[in-house]
């Protein structure tokens, strides 16, 4: 039995084409990223972050993170709606360069990165395995 090269040809035509879709796949799932909704902070690091939001939030946002007439919400889908799609990262820097109001810029690090995923566990984003960080990692993930 003798395989004719243009049937050898079209065989290699079709790995080499399965490869590249395989290949694009995993660049879009790269490109993607994580989302909060993957379990990026841990259920002992939201504790911390509710203390302190407790301590230092709570007089202008609300005990239950639904806002005053000081402060916006921090919870449902008012809150989520204004930032759809935009990185924890970028909530991070605005807890972090931004309050307390009265404080600018006096939280930690790992202050604003307890406090976000504490915002995150009250707008029902699951906990994970591993704590939040502060740093560059944060702007990959995308509230969703």
């Amino acid at each position: 039995m003798t395989i004719s090269r243009s049937f050898l040809g079209s065989i290699a035509i079709c790995a080499l084409v399965s490869t590249l879709i395989v290949s694009a796949r995993d660049t879009v799932a790269a490109v993607q990223g994580k989302t909060a909704s993957d379990g990026v902070y841990t259920e002992p690091q939201s504790t911390r972050g509710q203390a302190l939001y407790v301590k230092m939030c709570s007089s202008c946002h609300g005990e239950k993170l639904d806002g005053t007439a000081m402060a916006p919400t921090l919870s449902g889908q008012d809150f989520l709606g204004g930032w759809n799609d935009r990185s924890v990262a970028d909530l991070n820097e605005k807890i972090q360069t931004t309050m307390p109001a009265d404080k600018a810029g006096s939280l930690t690090p790992e202050q604003s990165a307890d406090l976000v995923a504490y915002v995150l566990k009250v707008n029902n984003f699951p906990a994970g395995a591993t704590e939040l960080a502060p740093g560059a990692g944060l702007a990959e993930i995308r509230l969703k």
